[in-house]
């Protein structure tokens, strides 16, 4: 694949993110890219540090990449090479959730991202470096193959190292570097996609590690699935306490007119409201 050139998963790869959760894609942003996405990122960065204060090396920040300042970042998700591969793995129907950015400070502990306490809630996720690479050494995200299906997440989320609370302690913390696991460094203009599902964390990296992450969430298509959409979908869709609410109401005011944008949004008014005002349908 050439550099930046828009491609779909070839067969090898879509098998291998169905086995094993993820697969790393090689250089999906040209030098021309990097370059915005780096001014973007600053940008936000400072915009983030006026409003929750200075970056102090030991609170990560974490902001919303959806803005009028960022318009770059915020195309992401209607980008081809995020959105192709993404509706490949999960369906044209996908819903995509938001684009944030990170300055990491230090570990993660292991824990999974499908937004609710069971398997229902998932989608596909891309994280990448712009400035500098994630290395084994650097703070690459570390994933356990396999844990985004079911019942082995169940098996392995019962191990108090890799539960939803005790894993967050001082004992699980401290136990990091103990999980079997596999590192997927990533160059700056590659990104990692793996299924929301999985379990995964990040260790050993330095102070202020900058990534970013593309996010979307698979449309229910059964009645679990919809009742964790349900509950997920109000504290998105026009929620006046959600922490990114600036940048969310610029998303979804849709300046350019995008028809995929304007689908999704309808899509989140349907799972937040029960009706969708454009289509007149209801899921109630």
């Amino acid at each position: 694949m050439q550099i930046g050139e828009i491609t779909m998963l070839t067969e090898d790869q879509v098998s291998q993110f169905e086995l094993f959760g993820f697969v790393v894609l090689k250089n999906i942003f040209d030098d021309s890219d990097l370059t915005v996405l780096r001014d973007e990122f600053n940008n936000a960065a400072v915009r983030h540090e006026k409003e929750e204060g200075l970056f102090n090396g030991q609170d990560a920040h974490t902001f919303s990449m959806l803005g009028e300042d960022t318009p770059f970042y915020s195309s992401l998700l209607e980008d081809p090479r995020f959105y192709e591969p993404a509706s490949q793995l999960f369906g044209e129907d996908i819903i995509a959730l938001e684009v944030n950015s990170y300055r990491y400070t230090g570990n993660t502990p292991w824990h999974y991202n499908d937004g609710s306490p069971n398997i229902h809630g998932y989608g596909p996720k891309y994280q990448f470096p712009i400035f500098e690479p994630v290395t084994v050494e650097t703070g690459a995200l570390r994933m356990i193959p396999g844990s985004h299906r079911d019942p082995w997440q169940s098996d392995l989320t019962k191990w108090w190292p890799l539960a939803r609370e005790s894993s967050r302690s001082d004992s699980g913390m401290e136990y990091l570097d103990k999980i079997p696991c596999y590192a997927a460094e990533c160059d700056p203009g590659d990104a990692v996609l793996f299924d929301m599902r999985i379990v995964h964390s990040t260790f050993g990296g330095a102070i202020d590690r900058r990534v970013t992450a593309v996010t979307y969430y698979h449309y229910p298509g059964t009645p679990e699935e919809l009742e964790v959409m349900k509950s997920i979908a109000p504290s998105f869709f026009k929620n006046p306490k959600r922490w990114n609410k600036a940048q969310w109401e610029e998303w979804f005011s849709n300046p350019n007119s995008s028809t995929l944008r304007q689908r999704w949004i309808d899509s989140w008014e349907l799972l937040a409201t029960g009706v969708n005002a454009n289509q007149s349908t209801s899921i109630c």
